[in-house]
């Protein structure tokens, strides 16, 4: 249980420090993008303030923070998307995961 919590704490670091990387982004994202990353930076303190207590974490705390690295995972993926990918497909992806995050995944009539 401790070896999880260690082991989660650290990969949530590594991830937030792999956002920090990146810095430079596209113009038509660049202030969104950048206010993203800054946010996901604050988030650093916290977990190694987790990472660093003595206490136990609850089972359902460590599926939790298990669902946010997934969460940050994706949040690199777009933000490494808005430093290095093309203009066109970064409209398109935008769209997307707007309807996605609005729930309102089939109001667009093609794939991305």
């Amino acid at each position: 249980m401790e070896d999880d919590k260690a082991a989660l704490s650290r990969k949530l670091i590594d991830i937030v420090s792999e956002i920090s990387a990146i810095s430079e982004y596209r113009s038509t994202v660049k202030k969104q993008y950048t206010n993203l990353a800054r946010r996901l930076k604050l988030l650093t303190p916290m977990f190694e303030e987790i990472r660093d207590s003595k206490d136990p974490l609850p089972e359902d705390s460590i599926r939790a923070l298990a669902s946010l690295a997934s969460a940050l995972e994706s949040a690199k993926e777009l933000l490494r998307f808005g430093s290095e990918g093309s203009k066109i497909y970064l409209v398109g992806m935008g769209m997307a995961s707007f309807s996605v995050i609005l729930g309102l995944s089939n109001c667009y009539p093609f794939d991305l």
